[in-house]
């Protein structure tokens, strides 16, 4: 009976701690604010108490994942979604939200660089080019149009804006939750890991810069297509070239600081607690540097990663960074996409998000993938510009979407002037669905189609 029950121990766990959350936001989570609020000695003390939530339920999206198929991400939205009043604090107040998460932002799409060995990405740039630039922009492109259709046949009513801005939103993959699902896999062809891996990590920077263009257009009065043509201007390529140029050349200055601690620390053997918080603070550096002067500091973050090796008297800074993200940056994302959802609003549009979600997995994904990769499959499979049928398919599955997604979803919401019915709510179940749905079937996939022992 016990190793029956054991099994389903992590999914009783989670189930409690949502229920337990739920009921208490829910039920108490405003007279719980209100005696908060009313110390006057800590006035901070609201504030203080969604942070103190914050690292609970990172804690225990953590432990209740712990032998199931489900990543930490999902149980942090759902978290998020139970704790909606409890996270008031943090949620209504816009300049700690946008904070918390650019700064999550920042960090993951360094760590997306670090993970990523330059020599590798300079072998695959063509093929991570196609798929992260033009493949990014007819993703976007076509997803928009499949919002616009599905909400129509099924009745729903989505506001042109928030057709155009989520398919520019989920247009990227997510390395978050890609990488942990791929050490795992055991591919005959190392190229086919390491393309899917670097696509996702520079199409979140494509993605960041797809949404930025869009948020300064009067979306309200565009079209689609309107929406796409609006990006061949002058005023667009000025606009990206600066975004481009201060972001790559802060980018490099995130690199020599990181160089500059690579080569003090050769030097002096010691550790000190400070070096942890150095390496930390230089995406955030390279971030803030770029955003001052016009630049992508999305651009930068990654930048500065990418460039970045860390040797062997460097690793306990890289240990402790990645921690961080773990603990810290990936679920205070999800918490609050979480946070931001409506239980009502998020039902209500659960067809739309769901049928959306499905469309956009199996059916754009695959033909973005063979309509930028294809001619790839016309050389030998085995030679390195080759790639077979088989592992174009395996690419098309991979279509994980989270983090940087998530952030620009609460970006959007905190920059709108006015309310965006079904942004966040699609945004949420096209998140959630290719979070549950694809990770847990990554590697039964790849053996299926024989690129993967």
């Amino acid at each position: 009976m016990t190793n029956l029950a054991s099994p389903r121990l992590p999914y009783v766990w989670l189930l409690l701690s949502v229920a337990g959350l739920a009921a208490i936001s829910n039920f108490a989570g405003e007279q719980i604010l209100h005696r908060l609020a009313a110390l006057e000695d800590t006035p901070s003390a609201p504030v203080l108490a969604a942070l103190v939530l914050f690292a609970l339920c990172s804690f225990a999206s953590f432990y209740a994942t712990r032998g199931t198929p489900l990543p930490s991400f999902v149980v942090a939205i759902v978290l998020g979604i139970a704790g909606h009043t409890l996270f008031a604090p943090i949620v209504a107040n816009t300049t700690a939200l946008s904070a918390l998460v650019t700064a999550s932002a920042a960090i993951i799409l360094f760590s997306g660089g670090l993970e990523m060995p330059l020599r590798d990405f300079v072998r695959l740039l063509v093929k991570i080019a196609l798929l992260a630039l033009p493949g990014v922009l007819l993703t976007g492109f076509a997803l928009s149009f499949v919002v616009q259709g599905t909400s129509a046949a099924l009745g729903i009513t989505i506001a042109p804006a928030v057709v155009i801005l989520l398919g520019a939103i989920l247009a990227s993959t997510d390395p978050a939750a890609i990488i942990p699902v791929l050490q795992h896999v055991r591919f005959k062809r190392r190229a086919t890991k390491d393309l899917v891996i670097a696509e996702s990590a520079l199409n979140d920077v494509a993605g960041a810069l797809l949404t930025s263009v869009f948020l300064k257009l009067p979306l309200a009065s565009l079209t689609i297509a309107g929406a796409y043509l609006a990006l061949a201007t002058s005023a667009t390529y000025a606009f990206l070239a600066e975004q481009a140029g201060f972001g790559i050349l802060f980018g490099l200055l995130g690199y020599v600081l990181l160089w500059l601690l690579a080569r003090i620390k050769r030097r002096h053997a010691l550790r000190y607690g400070a070096d942890q918080v150095y390496f930390l603070a230089t995406p955030l550096i390279a971030f803030v540097g770029a955003a001052v002067f016009g630049g992508s500091g999305f651009l930068a973050s990654f930048v500065a990663g990418l460039l970045f090796h860390a040797e062997e008297h460097m690793r306990e800074g890289e240990h402790f960074f990645y921690q961080v993200i773990d603990g810290i940056a990936k679920p205070v994302i999800f918490l609050l996409v979480g946070a931001l959802v409506d239980v009502n609003a998020l039902i209500a549009y659960a067809p739309l998000g769901i049928a959306v979600a499905l469309i956009f997995m199996f059916v754009l994904r695959p033909l973005m993938v063979f309509a930028m990769l294809g001619i790839y499959a016309l050389f030998p499979a085995n030679s390195p510009p080759g790639l077979s049928v088989n592992e174009l398919l395996f690419v098309s599955f991979v279509r994980e979407t989270g983090a940087i997604p998530a952030v620009l979803l609460v970006t959007a919401v905190s920059q709108m002037t006015s309310p965006v019915p079904g942004l966040v709510e699609v945004g949420m179940w096209v998140i959630l669905a290719t979070l549950v749905i694809a990770p847990p079937l990554t590697p039964l996939v790849a053996r299926k189609l024989g690129v993967a022992d």
